[in-house]
């Protein structure tokens, strides 16, 4: 955040969940989490950064995520393509921040035994999430929740499944820092995204609030519920 204030790139605003939001004379708004699944950190498990950029409409047109593990990953989402590059650490990388490119990636769709990641109070959730878990069991979904949201995104982009927060009873997960972003990805690779509220309310992604200057005091710390990863994963909460 500092290196952008100080260099010489317009922005709108740039707002981090470790800070206060910080304006300027751009176009395009920038969010960041920092250090997705801080929780994990004192005890050595996967963590993560994201990004998302939007327009003066307040609409999300790109976003990133890095992931630290075994190796460090970058998944960028951009002009309707997603692409990935993986940290080259070997002894004959010109650089250390060297990144290799990977092929543009595809979201598995399967109808069972992909991946599920549900997080919030089980015990205090509404009788359909509670439901929608269940439908997800019996197709033969494996729990993969870790409390990182880009680990668990990470693996679903590569088995297929559904990640997701629900309000238990309140919402946890913020909108524009952290499920737009990554919901953006999905969403480019042929996913789905809903937001989910406390009355089980169901929000399509393309009705999310725009985030602009004139909106950002109010809006950029909103929270939520929501689903997000394969269709047949996540439609499966209508059934």
């Amino acid at each position: 955040l500092k290196a952008l204030q100080e260099s010489d790139q317009e922005f709108a605003f740039i707002a981090s969940e470790e800070s206060e939001p910080v304006l300027g004379n751009g176009r395009f708004g920038i969010t960041t989490d920092p250090v997705d699944g801080s929780s994990n950190v004192v005890v050595n498990r996967t963590v993560g950064t994201i990004v998302g950029i939007y327009d003066d409409q307040g609409h999300i047109v790109c976003s990133l995520y890095v992931l630290y593990g075994i190796f460090t990953n970058l998944i960028l989402a951009i002009n309707g393509q997603v692409a990935e590059f993986v940290l080259d650490t070997t002894p004959y990388s010109m650089t250390f921040y060297h990144y290799v490119f990977r092929d543009n990636l595809n979201l598995p769709n399967p109808e069972e035994k992909g991946i599920r990641c549900l997080g919030g109070d089980s015990v205090k959730w509404s009788e359909k999430c509670k439901a929608y878990e269940q439908k997800l069991l019996e197709n033969g979904f494996k729990d993969r929740y870790s409390g990182s949201f880009v680990g668990d995104f990470h693996a679903i982009l590569y088995y297929g499944g559904v990640y997701g927060y629900f309000p238990s009873p309140e919402p946890k997960i913020r909108l524009y820092y952290e499920w737009l972003p990554l919901a953006f990805i999905a969403k480019t690779l042929g996913g789905e995204f809903i937001l989910i509220d406390e009355n089980d309310t169901v929000t399509p992604m393309e009705d999310a609030p725009p985030l602009t200057k004139d909106t950002l005091a109010q809006n950029h710390a909103l929270v939520c519920g929501g689903l997000t990863g394969s269709k047949y994963a996540v439609n499966y909460f209508f059934d």
